[in-house]
């Protein structure tokens, strides 16, 4: 009976394949709509809904086109390198991602991060022809050197899908690390590089282990792991011209030590990994920082044609790195594509702060302002993305996110020359300053990190933390916890001490994690206003409905479960046990986590605390979306949903479940995915 509940819950999630696209989309956003966001909406006017946010870019074999994803707009702009301006606009899905170019230029293929699709765009008529639903919040994605085949990163969903671009469909998933963000072809067109974002899991108060997949192109399967020892956040991966190196733009997390340490430099530094081409190959990591000043969240990577360059987007300090590649081989001795260094010296570069001088030859600001007023809306070059250059090498374009325009690099001069005016508001709204000052590090001492640092894509970075606070250094270790749909959550902090986000993001920010004066006055203000209007983005663990019918304000949301999901919520719901027991008020799930947003704002003990805790409550977790935001409890101890009671809450305090079979502990995970 079980197993045919399970196969009657695929079946069901996976009905919509063959369907019309567009009814697809609409169905899923039907299904969104009609559940509660968890965001505030009070705090936008007008313009915010027009802004484009400018996120990646892809070029034109010939150097004529830029292909801009905007992702507030949901759009796809299409821009004349030449003439400097927008010519078109293409309607794709929504909060879209990335962008590549079929290798013949004919298609023009975009991830869409909230419908789980990749937008097919005719590159000859400039419109969406169908949309090719892939897995689950897809971000980055390329072709195979012949444009048979499609690789999508599929984030949410650890995979990586394989599209068969004759047949217009995915015909297979590929197992990835944590988080796959972002992908690149080798120059010969024989390996897929898949870097992924977060930590794979590691024992607890480990330093984290990211990793890079690899993909044979010509087999379609995972061929190497590569692990990136005590690093976290890898985003843009790019191979050199040469075929000898892939490299990936990442953080190097000094989290398991105590956050005082962030006045000598070691709260968090920012790097590149250099990977050997050869399999199983060596990788040694060099720092883009300096000794008094940081250059953080580094996001994407781009050559210079002959592979002499290699630039980096430093998104929270709106610059471009500039690497001298024959500068890096002699520092790494490279000969024959092989890391002539030893481990102990790979090691020490790794956290060598007074070496980037030696490599990064230049610093290309992209923010600048005209009068010093940062509500100027004359101010430019905010929050650098996307890169693309030209095929000749002379112009770096740079996607400016959060000031919907793209800077022009003039690469012989290494300075912006020209912007392309994307044509979003003129004026700087509370809820888009504050997510500007979220994305930037100059709230810190030196610069070391932004909010964004920890809190990638407004959510967690999967690291445990050391504030060295209420208890001292090594007590009260706390696991991050995401920004999405917190505007009714309150109070925050995991001991609950903070009632409201201006607290949370003022004096204590302040004092923990900046070391400095923090937010203040209308910043925090603004802070505070962007944070409580990020949404919770859609659920992927409930069923579609069946067709996009519009809800009224007044009717309730649909109960949209599986059948197994429906067991579960049975169990989150009861109050007594198969054999009869009554289960006190206080140890029911649905008492301490009910709808909408499933927390009731309360501290409770539900004997989870460890040796070095000096709490013995916890504010109360909201459960939406909580797929997305491992690992789990307090200190994050926990790395699936699972292990909460299996591992660590054997007593039964946390709820009651010693007495499920196994089938209907799986229902009750099921259904907690659905929230």
């Amino acid at each position: 009976m079980w197993l045919l509940l399970t196969l009657l819950a695929v079946l069901l999630s996976a009905s919509s394949g063959g369907e019309d696209w567009k009814l697809r989309r609409q169905r899923i956003m039907w299904a969104y709509e009609a559940r509660p966001k968890g965001n505030r909406t009070d705090h936008f006017v007008r313009e915010d809904s027009f802004y484009i946010s400018p996120i990646q870019m892809a070029i034109s074999k010939d150097g004529r086109w830029l292909y801009v994803v905007c992702e507030k707009r949901d759009v796809l702009l299409v821009v004349d390198a030449k003439k400097r301006k927008v010519v078109k606009e293409v309607k794709v899905g929504v909060h879209p991602f990335g962008v590549c170019v079929s290798p013949d230029g004919r298609w023009i293929y975009v991830s869409n991060r909230w419908t789980d699709d990749v937008s097919v765009i005719d590159a000859r008529k400039l419109e969406e022809v169908k949309a090719i639903p892939v897995g689950f919040d897809p971000h980055g994605l390329v072709t195979d050197k012949d444009g048979k085949y499609l690789y999508v990163a599929n984030l949410a969903s650890d995979d990586i899908s394989v599209v068969c671009l004759k047949c217009g469909k995915e015909i297979k998933k590929l197992r990835a690390g944590h988080q796959p963000f972002e992908v690149a072809l080798s120059p010969d067109g024989r390996y897929v590089y898949v870097a992924n974002q977060l930590s794979n899991p590691v024992p607890f108060r480990e330093p984290p282990v990211p990793e890079v997949t690899i993909i044979d192109t010509r087999t379609n399967f995972v061929v190497d792991r590569r692990d990136l020892y005590a690093t976290t956040i890898l985003q843009g991966v790019e191979c050199s011209p040469d075929g000898q190196f892939t490299v990936v733009a990442l953080e190097l997390p000094k989290n398991l030590i105590p956050e005082t340490q962030i006045y000598q430099g070691w709260m968090v530094t920012y790097g590149i990994a250099f990977l050997e081409a050869r399999p199983r190959g060596r990788v040694a990591f060099l720092l883009l920082d300096e000794m008094n000043k940081y250059y953080a969240d580094p996001f994407e990577l781009v050559f210079s044609p002959d592979g002499r360059y290699l630039y980096v987007s430093c998104s929270g300090a709106d610059v471009i790195s500039v690497v001298d590649m024959d500068k890096v081989r002699k520092i790494l001795k490279v000969e024959d594509g092989k890391i002539g260094i030893s481990d102990d010296t790979i090691r020490r570069y790794a956290r060598h702060l007074a070496l980037s001088n030696e490599y990064v030859v230049a610093r290309i600001h992209t923010g600048f302002r005209d009068d010093g007023n940062p509500k100027n809306p004359k101010l430019k070059g905010y929050n650098p993305k996307g890169l693309a250059i030209s095929p000749d090498g002379r112009w770096l374009y740079v996607a400016c996110r959060l000031s919907d325009e793209i800077a022009v690099v003039d690469t012989r001069e290494n300075r912006v020359v020209d912007v392309i005016d994307l044509g979003g508001p003129k004026v700087m709204t509370k809820v888009r300053w504050g997510e500007y000052l979220f994305n930037h590090s100059v709230i810190s001492f030196q610069d070391q990190l932004s909010c964004n640092t920890c809190h990638p894509e407004n959510n967690v970075d999967g690291l445990l933390y050391d504030i060295a606070i209420d208890g001292g250094m090594g007590m009260n270790v706390i696991d991050n916890r995401t920004m999405r749909g917190v505007a009714f959550t309150a109070p925050f902090k995991w001991n609950g001490k903070n009632p409201n986000l201006a607290r949370q993001e003022g004096p204590r920010a302040a004092q923990l994690f900046f070391r400095s004066l923090g937010f203040v006055g209308e910043d925090r203000e603004a802070v505070v206003a962007f944070i409580e209007s990020i949404p919770l983005p859609p659920n992927r663990y409930r069923p579609l409905p069946d067709r996009p019918l519009l809800a009224s304000a007044d009717d309730d949301p649909p109960e949209l479960l599986t059948p197994l999901q429906k067991i579960g919520k049975k169990i989150f719901e009861r109050a007594y046990t198969k054999d009869g027991r009554y289960i006190p008020i206080a140890n029911r799930c649905i008492t301490c986590h009910p709808p909408p947003y499933y927390t009731d704002r309360l501290l409770h003990d539900v004997g989870i605390h460890a040796p070095f805790d000096t709490d013995f409550e916890f504010d109360t977790p909201q459960l939406n979306n909580i797929a997305d935001t491992a690992p789990y409890l307090h200190d994050g101890r926990s790395w699936t949903l699972e292990e909460i009671w299996t591992v660590h809450g054997l007593e039964d305090l946390h709820g009651v479940v010693s007495d499920l079979t196994k089938q209907e502990f799986t229902a009750l995970i099921e259904y907690l995915k659905s929230l």
